[in-house]
């Protein structure tokens, strides 16, 4: 079979799957969970990296490079208002409850995945949601690392351009490589998911491809939809000050909906069918 019947065949196969496993009401019901756990997650990853100069700023830029404007109006101003309104002496309990909920997030996508590969759900709770706390973690780590490097990079490329007098060819190079380490770090993040989220043999666990269309999908879909927000009518003339909270569940859509077919993809390769050569 050619390299072009497969690829139309596991397309034709996807878009049935999806259809089948109703991806649509699925990502729309993981919009809701990541709308919850966002702002949790926010507050972890901001906890966690306050120490450190910078970061939080490089990770605020890193997320608006996809973001539309609006959602990034939103998160900045909501982050501001957390933190100015939290209580030191219930920092370490309000971690906690944020973690709990961006773990929420996770262990949702990971029901959804479930559903994706037809797999029944055999962990108990305890364990499916230790799992959904560690990924948190895991992305959690992913995105400081992501942030720090980026942040030395660019840090990096500013002492080179005093040194050395180069100034629009590192530029360049510098946002070039903010751009591919944030990708990789996304992709590593989604095929950590997809292979430990849904409960499914090991010999069934194919990430890489779901992966690559996911985080491609996921930054190709943010970067047209702000392009959108941006020359399209306004929510806010629908919605009034409920605008930015429907871009943002919108777009949170979007990156549910990657991710599920994402993990379609992934199932469909695990299946002996596509596995032939």
């Amino acid at each position: 079979m050619s390299d072009g019947v497969k690829l139309k065949q596991l397309a034709l196969r996807t878009w049935q799957e999806s259809i089948e496993d109703d991806v649509l009401g699925s990502a729309a019901r993981l919009a809701y969970y990541f709308l919850l756990a966002l702002f949790p997650l926010l507050i972890v990853l901001t906890s966690a990296i306050g120490f450190l100069p910078g970061v939080q700023d490089s990770l605020l830029t890193q997320l608006a490079r996809v973001a539309p404007p609006e959602v990034m109006t939103l998160v900045r101003e909501t982050m501001s208002d957390v933190v100015s309104n939290r209580s030191g002496g219930l920092l370490s309990l309000g971690l906690i409850a944020s973690l709990w909920s961006a773990s929420s997030g996770i262990a949702s996508l990971m029901d959804a995945l479930n559903k994706a590969h037809g797999a029944r759900e055999t962990r108990p709770f305890w364990k499916r949601r230790l799992k959904a706390i560690a990924l948190t973690f895991a992305t959690a780590l992913l995105v400081i690392v992501g942030s720090l490097l980026i942040m030395v990079g660019h840090h990096l490329g500013g002492w080179l351009e005093h040194a050395l007098g180069i100034s629009e060819a590192l530029a360049v190079v510098s946002t070039l490589l903010g751009y591919l380490t944030g990708f990789a770090l996304l992709l590593l993040g989604i095929a950590a998911l997809y292979y430990f989220g849904p409960d499914i043999e090991r010999a069934r666990r194919r990430v890489i491809h779901g992966a690559l269309f996911a985080t491609a999908g996921i930054v190709i879909s943010s970067l047209l939809f702000s392009f959108y927000v941006r020359v399209g009518p306004s929510a806010s003339a629908t919605y009034g000050s409920l605008g930015a909270v429907v871009t943002l569940m919108l777009w949170l859509y979007l990156v549910g909906l990657m991710l599920l077919i994402g993990g379609e993809i992934n199932s469909e390769l695990g299946k002996p069918a596509m596995s032939d050569p």
